[in-house]
């Protein structure tokens, strides 16, 4: 564990370091920094609305209109604040699903004036605010927003994309056409429906949520979509402008042509491997009818072959490869950079990311863009051609030219006690700091804990959260792990190997890894989950509404009985993990890339 710095020392660093920052803070591009509390946002307003209500049977409906009363918006300020209260997190960093800010259309008449239920955003910036006024010689938190697309698109989108499919002129079974894709996947497609206009599909399973699930998945193409997302992103805007302490957001993550996150994934023969039929897809039921057929053998590479050749010219450039998601994510970009201005743009990769194809016998082997070779390793045919495609992005992104008037940095979400010798990975984005530190265009790096490393949540084969987390060889449990050993475990053997301080950590300042050579990486930030910050303050078995009160009738926090006590077992394991974090935070603030 962390022991290199008394407190004195530790506290001098951070007045000094966390000083010099708050003096640059006038400076054009904010950028983040630090240690950064990531929550579900929609799951944190679910349960606020019950913290809020506590005990209550005549209470409005979730989440509209609860979202919009007072009560549940109290519950998620005071949660926040608290989590704010530890004095090593740099701010909050929040995923946001679409549908939870933008449940309905905003050029539907009927319901205009309730298109959005910005209130979740709101309380996010409301309790940064509120902290940093009640804080004023301290470093200000900040706020990075990580909003999601794809699966977590409001309803209202899929009926616009279906108005708009070919001015929707052709009729099935009597209904107003859909332009979902799901025909395409049928030895018979009903010949009364056109189909080359379709944007979505309900074929592929999402695979990231808690209960995965056949749902309406957007085409990255589809203009209506993307016209739908950029509207959503300028509203998104507009509103942060209005919001107290606006100058506190410092980055978003890039979204778009992606599934369930901002992480650069969509189904794939990977992902959707565990819920195939006999090896290949299958419709629900109700996606084409009860006596559709399928069509034989389907494979996921063949299924986004169908859809490809259904858009685009076949053959083309964009038909059996990687070329229109990588189109896409470009487009992304543009889009991004287009709208926001000032803040830091993160674009998400992953190892297991893009849909890849077989390719003809004799074909060239996938390729990284130029620049990129150390971020491919695996020369499968199939992690090569996902790698290859990523790398593409990546070289677009890197462009000075490109990103608008914003900084740019990559991140990973994903990052373990588990050294990870794959394309791209937690060793991708420490490159890629060190190959760009001290550019006219440097490309920061940060990471974020792939679960919780204070859960005791079950997973896969039985084993829990904090040894998925935490232990370094998982699958293979860590006997004896507790909270603080997963999170020295994680610092020690995922995050700070590579930089100036791994030292400290018993690491090497140098990674040989694959085709990774780096030294030194500046790492501008760490995402940890709430939990995990209250555990670290004591508050780990506190349910919410003991942390919180509920407001609706006036009931005050009261966490006197769930609050750790030196007398509880896990007193000393809670504080030695709040030690770990204060060390964290304080190299993290002195490796960290400045935006020039």
């Amino acid at each position: 564990m962390f022991r290199g710095v008394s407190t004195f020392i530790l506290g001098f660093l951070v007045v000094s370091v966390f000083g010099f920052a708050q003096e640059k803070s006038g400076t054009e591009i904010r950028e983040p920094k630090g240690i950064y509390a990531t929550f579900l946002l929609g799951s944190l307003a679910n349960g606020a609305y019950s913290a809020a209500y506590d005990g209550q049977t005549d209470v409005p409906d979730y989440p509209y209109p609860a979202l919009r009363e007072k009560p549940t918006n109290d519950v998620i300020v005071r949660y926040l604040r608290k989590v704010l209260d530890d004095p090593n997190i740099a701010g909050l960093a929040p995923l946001i699903p679409w549908n939870l800010l933008n449940p309905n259309s905003p050029s539907d008449p009927v319901w205009e004036s309730e298109a959005y239920s910005w209130e979740p955003l709101d309380d996010v910036f409301t309790a940064v605010d509120d902290w940093n006024r009640h804080h004023p010689k301290k470093t200000p938190k900040t706020i990075q927003l990580i909003v999601t697309a794809g699966f977590n698109s409001p309803g209202w989108v899929f009926g616009d994309i279906d108005r708009t499919a070919l001015a929707c002129t052709f009729l099935r079974d009597g209904l107003p056409c859909a332009a979902s894709c799901d025909g395409l996947f049928v030895d018979e497609p009903p010949t009364t429906t056109i189909y080359s206009g379709c944007g979505y599909t309900t074929l592929f399973w999402e695979t990231e949520g808690t209960v995965p699930a056949q749902l309406p998945l957007p085409l990255p193409w589809n203009t209506t979509y993307k016209n739908d997302w950029g509207n959503f992103l300028l509203a998104l805007k507009h509103r942060i402008d209005k919001e107290p302490s606006s100058t506190a957001f410092v980055s978003i993550d890039i979204a778009g042509p992606t599934s369930s996150s901002t992480e650069m994934i969509l189904p794939n023969a990977a992902n959707q491997k565990p819920y195939e039929t006999d090896g290949f897809l299958t419709l629900p039921s109700s996606g084409s009818g009860p006596a559709a057929v399928m069509v034989p053998d389907l494979t996921v590479a063949a299924a986004w072959n169908i859809l490809l050749a259904n858009n685009y010219v076949h053959p083309g450039p964009n038909y059996n490869s990687d070329g229109a998601f990588i189109e896409e994510w470009d487009n992304a970009i543009d889009l991004y950079g287009g709208i926001f201005s000032g803040i830091t743009l993160t674009l998400t990769t992953t190892t297991d990311s893009l849909p890849t194809f077989p390719q003809p016998e004799g074909s060239p082997d996938p390729v990284p863009a130029p620049g990129f070779e150390s971020d491919c390793y695996d020369p499968k045919p199939g992690p090569a051609m996902a790698c290859a495609a990523v790398t593409e992005v990546l070289a677009y992104f890197t462009m000075p030219s490109v990103g608008g008037k914003n900084a740019k940095e990559t991140q990973e979400d994903g990052l373990t006690s588990r050294d990870k010798v794959k394309d791209l990975s937690t060793n991708g984005i420490k490159w890629l700091a060190v190959s760009t530190k001290g550019s006219a265009s440097p490309v920061l790096g940060g990471l974020q804990f792939g679960k919780s490393f204070s859960s005791q949540k079950l997973q896969g084969k039985g084993y829990i959260d904090m040894q998925l987390e935490g232990c370094p060889k998982y699958p293979k449990p860590c006997e004896g792990l507790t909270p603080a050993i997963a999170l020295t475990n994680v610092l020690s053997r995922g995050f700070f190997p590579g930089t100036f301080y791994a030292p400290v950590y018993g690491a090497s300042q140098t990674v040989h890894r694959g085709h990774f050579d780096y030294t030194d990486a500046p790492m501008n930030y760490l995402q940890v989950y709430s939990d995990d910050i209250l555990y670290a303050e004591g508050l780990g078995s506190c349910p919410m509404v003991k942390i919180t009160g509920s407001p609706s009738f006036d009931k005050k926090p009261n966490t006197s009985k769930c609050a750790l006590t030196p007398s509880d077992p896990s007193y000393a394991d809670s504080q030695n993990t709040e030690e770990e974090l204060e060390g964290a935070s304080v190299y993290l603030s002195l490796i960290a890339e400045q935006v020039p």
